[in-house]
């Protein structure tokens, strides 16, 4: 019997490092005879670095009991139910079209919409298996030319997917991986702190100098721009994939990496 499977990861952002974390994979297939299963699949490696208020648990869901799958067979997960329209909602033919569906998928809603649950901060996007790697290996060469905060928060966004991190005399795994994380996090807010604050100095004297003007600009975390700037001039993104990692339109990137590399030149 045929079957349609989607495909998602619940996440949680840490507003702080903007650190996305990835909570738990989850996956709605439904059968042609109308049958339909939920599988919910921890990612207890994750799971384990965070705790209130960030992250309290998932929904309807018994972390405590360690399974590796919670299966939901023929009903809604509460995670999906609280989050997502019922189809007996009057409006609910609006908020398809609005996310440009055809039919009513709760799971597949909930990760096109940029709507949010005010009960917590999970949300949840498309799964990529291509992006997924169970391993880091820093004895490959991964981050040449990349400085030590763009290093801490790459390592910060592999804690996040799960990732063990190898380097040629150290390991982040099982035995480590809650106090390196830990370390990593203070680490990176310490510069980030130091970063926002040179900024803020930059733009107060740009306003004093009478040559700051203009609408406010949107905030974007300096570390992850640069790094991410720094990607695209080394070609490992384009311009398209790094605005939409850094949230912004793909004119406004174009002027903050102009701005990046302008004010690398002058640095040198």
């Amino acid at each position: 019997m045929r079957s349609k499977a989607t495909e998602g990861v619940i996440c949680v952002r840490d507003s702080e490092t903007l650190v996305e974390y990835h909570i738990a994979f989850i996956t709605y297939t439904v059968w042609e005879d109308g049958e339909f299963c939920y599988e919910i699949e921890p990612i207890y490696e994750v799971i384990e670095l965070l705790g209130p208020p960030l992250f309290r648990g998932i929904p309807g869901i018994n972390l405590d009991l360690r399974e590796r799958v919670y299966i939901r067979r023929n009903r809604t997960p509460v995670f999906v139910s609280e989050r997502a329209p019922s189809e007996n909602r009057e409006d609910v033919r609006q908020l398809l079209d609005a996310e440009d569906m055809e039919y009513l998928n709760k799971l597949e809603w909930l990760i096109r919409t940029n709507t949010r649950y005010p009960g917590d901060s999970l949300y949840v996007r498309r799964r990529d298996r291509h992006e997924e790697r169970h391993e880091l290996d820093l004895r490959r060469g991964c981050i040449p030319g990349v400085r030590g905060a763009d290093s801490v928060r790459m390592l910060l966004e592999a804690l996040g997917r799960g990732e063990v991190i190898r380097g040629a005399q150290f390991a982040i795994d099982e035995n480590n991986r809650r106090d390196i994380h830990a370390l990593l996090r203070e680490l990176y807010l310490k510069e980030k702190t130091y970063i926002d604050l040179r900024r803020s100095e930059g733009v107060a004297r740009a306003a004093r100098q009478g040559k700051y003007r203009g609408r406010k600009r949107k905030s974007v975390d300096d570390i992850k721009l640069r790094d991410v700037c720094e990607r695209h001039h080394r070609g490992e993104l384009t311009a398209r994939q790094a605005a939409t990692t850094l949230g912004l339109s793909v004119q406004t990137f174009y002027r903050r990496y102009r701005e990046f590399r302008e004010g690398e030149a002058s640095s040198s």
